[in-house]
C-alpha cells in the first residue's frame, strides 16, 4: 500500500467533481456545508465512477488517515497529516490508470472526532466524465466501540499503544462483512464508548454514552478542548435526521466492552440500557433485521455477563413480537491470530470475524435471498 503526501494542482488540466454531485456517492452519516462535508465516522466513505487516468480526492489537511481504492484492487493510503495549513488541499489518488472506465472508493479509515474531517470532492481530467454510479440493494448499519472503528488493526502486537495510524477501519469485521455482502454501509461508532458506562467511567453510568450521542449527527461538539465532557445544554451538534438516508435492511450493535472491561459496573443499569436503545433503533428502523453482538475482548464474568444480558434482550424483544431480533457470539480472542493495539483484535482476528459473521447473516438473517 502507497502511502501519499500531497500533490499540486495544475488548475487548468483538472476539474471539480463536487461533493454533492449526482454522481458521487457517499455512504455513512455527514453533514452538508456549502462548499463540502463534514463526518467524524470512520468508515465513512465517498465513491465515483469515471473515465480518464486522473484521480484526486480534495480533503481538509491534517484531518486523518484514508484509503483509496480503485476498481477493486488497487489501494492507496493517504495520510492528510502531511498536508498544508490551508482549509482544504488535494491529494493523489491516481495519475496514470489505463483508459477506460474506472470506480473508485475514498474510506475514512481513522476516527475523525478529534480532527474533524471534511470532504469537498474529487478532481478528474479536465476532458474526462463521470459515470452513473451503481446502486447497492442491501444496506447494513453497524454501531461499536473501537472494536467496530478498527483500533489499531495494523499494529504489530498487543503491546503497541493506540496510533491513529495503526488504525484502519477496512481491516475490521464491519468493512469485511458489508463488501462480502456488496452492501451500503453506515457507522456509527467510537473508541471508548458504551450504553450506559463509558470505558473505566463511574459505576453509575457516562454522560455520553452511545443511546444519547446515537441521536446526534455528529459528536464534534461533545468535548472541551480538555477532553472533559460538555454538559447537554452546551452541545451544538443537532439531532441526526433518521429520513435523510435509505434505511439500513440490518443494523450491526456491538456494544458492551467498555461497559465492563474496566472498574466496578452495574449490570441492571447495563441491560436496562441495552433494552431501551434496541427499542429506540427499533422505532427508527421498524423493518430493519438487528443483530446483537458480543464481545470478542471479553472474559470471564464479564463475557458472561454480556452473553446474558443479550439474550435477556433478544427474549424480550421476542415475547412484545419482534422477530426480527438476532444475536451472534464472536469467539474470544486469544494469542492463536494475535493482537492489535492495546490487545484489540488483530487484522487477522476481524477478518475471521467478518467470515463468520457474513455466513450467519446470509444463512440465518437473509437466508440466502443475497
Amino acid at each position: 500500500m502507497l502511502v501519499l503526501t500531497t500533490l499540486t494542482i495544475n488548475a487548468f488540466s483538472q476539474k471539480l467533481i463536487a461533493f454533492n454531485d449526482k454522481n458521487v456517492v457517499t455512504e455513512g452519516r455527514t453533514v452538508s456545508e456549502t462548499d463540502g462535508v463534514r463526518f467524524v465516522y470512520p468508515g465513512t466513505e465517498f465513491s465515483i465512477s469515471f473515465t480518464g487516468k486522473y484521480l484526486a480526492a480534495i480533503l481538509k489537511p491534517s484531518a486523518g488517515y484514508y484509503v483509496a481504492e480503485i476498481d477493486g484492487n488497487k489501494t492507496v493510503k493517504i495520510n492528510t497529516h502531511n498536508g498544508s495549513y490551508s482549509d482544504k488541499q488535494s491529494f493523489l489518488i491516481a495519475d496514470n490508470l489505463s483508459e477506460g472506465n474506472h470506480t473508485a472508493t475514498l474510506t475514512l479509515i481513522s476516527e475523525g472526532l478529534y480532527v474533524k474531517p471534511k470532504f469537498f470532492g474529487f478532481e478528474i481530467g479536465s476532458n474526462d466524465k463521470t459515470l452513473k454510479p451503481q446502486k447497492k440493494k442491501l444496506s447494513i448499519e453497524f454501531i461499536g466501540n473501537s472494536i467496530t472503528c478498527g483500533y489499531g488493526t495494523l499494529a504489530p502486537n498487543g503491546q503497541t499503544p493506540f496510533a491513529d495510524s495503526t488504525s484502519d477501519f477496512l481491516k475490521t469485521y464491519a468493512a469485511y462483512v458489508s463488501k462480502n455482502l456488496g452492501a451500503r454501509r453506515t457507522v456509527v461508532a467510537r473508541s471508548g464508548i458504551g450504553i450506559y458506562r463509558n470505558f473505566n467511567d463511574a459505576k453509575e453510568g457516562s454522560l455520553w454514552p452511545m443511546p444519547k450521542v446515537y441521536e446526534l449527527d455528529l459528536i464534534t461538539s461533545t468535548m472541551n478542548d480538555d477532553n472533559s465532557l460538555k454538559q447537554p445544554s452546551e452541545v451544538t451538534d443537532k439531532n441526526w435526521n433518521f429520513s435523510a438516508q435509505k434505511k439500513p435492511d440490518i443494523v450491526c450493535i456491538g456494544l458492551g466492552t467498555n461497559d465492563m472491561s474496566v472498574g466496578e459496573y452495574n449490570y441492571e443499569k447495563f441491560l436496562l440500557s441495552y433494552i431501551a436503545f434496541v427499542k429506540n433503533i427499533r422505532s427508527h428502523y421498524p423493518a430493519a433485521k438487528i443483530i446483537l453482538l458480543n464481545s470478542p475482548m471479553l472474559h470471564d464474568k464479564q463475557a458472561n455477563d454480556i452473553y446474558t444480558a443479550i439474550t435477556n434482550v433478544v427474549d424480550g424483544m421476542r415475547v412484545i413480537g419482534d422477530t426480527r431480533i438476532y444475536r451472534f457470539d464472536f469467539q474470544e480472542q486469544d494469542d492463536s491470530l494475535g493482537y492489535g493495539a492495546d490487545y484489540h483484535p488483530s487484522a487477522q482476528r476481524h477478518q475471521q470475524m467478518g467470515k463468520y459473521l457474513t455466513t450467519f447473516i446470509k444463512t440465518v438473517v437473509l437466508k440466502n435471498k443475497f
